[in-house]
């Protein structure tokens, strides 16, 4: 049996991320598989699964951090924003840009601003992608959602497309801001290659190519698996060693403070904290409440099986 751990597939192009999910969880006869973070089909990458009850932690990850790499084919404007799309406009001017206009223009869009969700993607409203409203030409008006563009680095120009590498924050579309600098150049452009080259804790280091991890399943050789403890390294962490503390954990109870003998004194309240046992295996996540002078630890998320303390 599959354990509950994290898989980071390098996701090829032409593929959906519910595709990839598919094809792993056929293969491995999982319960269940969920991804994080979206990838355009044209997108390639680190896109991490989540196998069995690890699906339980992906809202507790920290992926507020982006890193992507990519072109920007600049002259040509896409209803998708992307090289995918219909084409709904061209430049018929020069695209005779020097490397600092385009630098320049990249230096716009550093820190905190408000972008536009693309009206082709996967974002929802009233219960329903954005996508989904487009394809049946429905018009919404897509959301506006507060990001953050930590870099924004330009690495040179063979026109028509401009190399680049940002690093931003989640929820970023990158394809919103390929079209944004090319409406500043006054050229129109689109994606024409992303790669994302991190997610959080997860990164191209620890991605394994999907062909490559077809095969290894198919062969019964070992995956490069990574257990939830080595991605949930933003929280804070208390182990539980009495074997009874352990049995009440596995049945979702609350336990007060007071019967754990492990130090408990920087844990802030309502805080999500990580139970461990003293081999360093992941028990729950829970956290600190504080009723009157009543402190205990309310269960968020029970990762052990009942019986197994």
């Amino acid at each position: 049996m599959t354990d509950d751990v994290f898989l980071v597939v390098d996701k090829p192009p032409g593929l959906t991320s519910q595709q990839v999910v598919a094809r792993v969880k056929r293969r491995l006869g999982c319960r269940k598989v969920g991804h994080t973070g979206t990838l355009d089909p044209l997108a390639t990458g680190v896109l991490p699964l989540a196998l069995n009850r690890a699906t339980r932690l992906i809202q507790y990850l920290d992926e507020s951090r982006k890193v992507y790499s990519g072109e920007i084919e600049l002259g040509i404007e896409t209803d998708t924003l992307d090289r995918d799309g219909e084409i709904v406009a061209r430049h018929e001017g020069s695209l005779d840009f020097s490397e600092k206009e385009i630098a320049d223009i990249f230096k716009r869009y550093l820190g905190r601003q408000t972008q536009v969700a693309p009206i082709y993607s996967a974002i929802k409203r009233k219960g329903k992608p954005l996508y989904a409203y487009a394809r049946a030409g429905v018009d919404v008006a897509p959301p506006e959602r507060q990001v953050k563009i930590d870099s924004f680095t330009f690495l040179f120009y063979k026109p028509p497309l401009v190399a680049f590498r940002v690093v931003c924050s989640k929820g970023t579309y990158v394809r919103s801001l390929a079209a944004d600098v090319g409406r500043d150049l006054g050229c129109g452009a689109r994606i024409w290659s992303l790669r994302r080259e991190a997610s959080g804790p997860f990164t191209l280091d620890q991605a394994i190519p999907l062909d490559e991890l077809l095969d290894k399943i198919d062969a019964g050789e070992s995956l490069p698996m990574l257990a939830p403890l080595e991605v949930l390294t933003h929280l804070p962490r208390l182990v539980i060693s009495a074997s009874e503390i352990r049995e009440r954990i596995a049945h979702g109870m609350a336990v007060p403070l007071s019967e754990i003998s492990a130090s408990v004194s920087e844990l802030e309240t309502e805080e999500e904290i990580a139970l461990t046992d003293e081999a360093g295996t992941l028990l729950a996540l829970a956290r600190l409440n504080q009723e009157g002078e009543t402190e205990e630890l309310r269960m968020s998320r029970v990762m052990m099986a009942q019986g197994t303390s």
